[in-house]
């Protein structure tokens, strides 16, 4: 029996993993032609706008990481609702921070892509994923998750009161239990503005879902897509960048304009480096998590 519960062979588990990298692909590469149509199509744009939320999400947690990796602070990340995003940090250093929101963002989709596939317990993979969506949204994203956390904790505790009246107090226990979805719903009333911590909220609940839920393949199938997709999609984002280099979000520049200016290097240098690097990460994770493995076992 191989690692996904189906009875077979070394060799039937290869061709498995190479039939779920295949379809994975191909969803990214539908996904990824989808992106360039969106722009001059509302119908995709508004398909893929989750997707989009999830990008800019792992940037900027990738910015504010790297601050208290290097010894600063992780004031607060925002994603806004027109998909883009800013970090808060203070302290660490400049020149690594400025770099590891799209480096970041490829950074993830390689550890990613290469834990769900040689980590032989796929669903701790989507629960750790998981928790780094979740954690990052309520540790990060400002007083709105200690509101969220809060609220969720008052429903669990209306909810569970209900639960444990005798059936003769059944009307306590109705008014328990439309008591807890109001406050569940006033709860993410007063989020709502915070697509930061919604994104991860949302994001982070999928995953437990899907490690508790669906199968090992279907695990690893839409691991591997959202690794692709996280991944590559910072490849375009930054060539996104080349023909808008002076993009700005109000007065603050974008991460090559802004580390162009620390180092005194061109724009275009620190794009070709992250592209080089990015691309690097990605065809490294595809290559060691991969296809090294299925060669080995064929």
């Amino acid at each position: 029996m191989n690692d996904y519960g189906i009875p077979g062979t070394f060799g039937d588990e290869a061709r498995l993993r190479r039939q779920i990298l295949f379809s994975s692909l191909g969803a990214f590469a539908l996904i990824f032609l989808l992106w360039q149509i969106a722009p001059h199509n509302q119908t995709v744009s508004s398909l893929l706008y989750p997707f989009r939320l999830i990008v800019t999400f792992v940037h900027e947690a990738g910015h504010g990481l790297t601050a208290l990796l290097t010894g600063g602070r992780f004031l607060e990340f925002r994603v806004f609702a027109n998909g883009a995003g800013l970090a808060t940090t203070a302290g660490g250093n400049r020149f690594l921070i400025t770099q590891m929101g799209y480096l970041g963002a490829a950074l993830f989709g390689a550890v990613l892509l290469y834990a769900a596939n040689r980590v032989r317990s796929v669903r701790l993979v989507a629960v750790l994923a998981g928790l780094f969506f979740i954690g990052c949204a309520l540790l990060f994203t400002g007083s709105e998750g200690a509101l969220l956390i809060g609220g969720i904790g008052l429903t669990i505790a209306l909810w569970s009161a209900g639960a444990t009246l005798h059936e003769s107090q059944n009307q306590l226990q109705i008014i328990l239990r439309i008591a807890a979805i109001g406050a569940l719903a006033l709860t993410f009333v007063m989020v709502r503005d915070n697509v930061a911590l919604l994104t991860g909220v949302i994001s982070g609940t999928a995953l437990f879902a899907l490690a508790v839920l669906a199968s090992r393949p279907l695990i690893l199938f839409l691991l591997n897509a959202l690794a692709l997709i996280v991944g590559f999609n910072a490849l375009n984002d930054i060539l996104s960048l080349w023909n808008n280099q002076s993009a700005v979000l109000g007065n603050v520049p974008n991460d090559a304009l802004a580390l162009a200016k620390l180092t005194n290097l061109p724009v275009n240098f620190w794009l070709i480096v992250w592209i080089a690097i990015a691309f690097s990460m990605m065809g490294a994770a595809v290559w060691l998590g991969i296809i090294r493995p299925t060669r080995r076992i064929r």
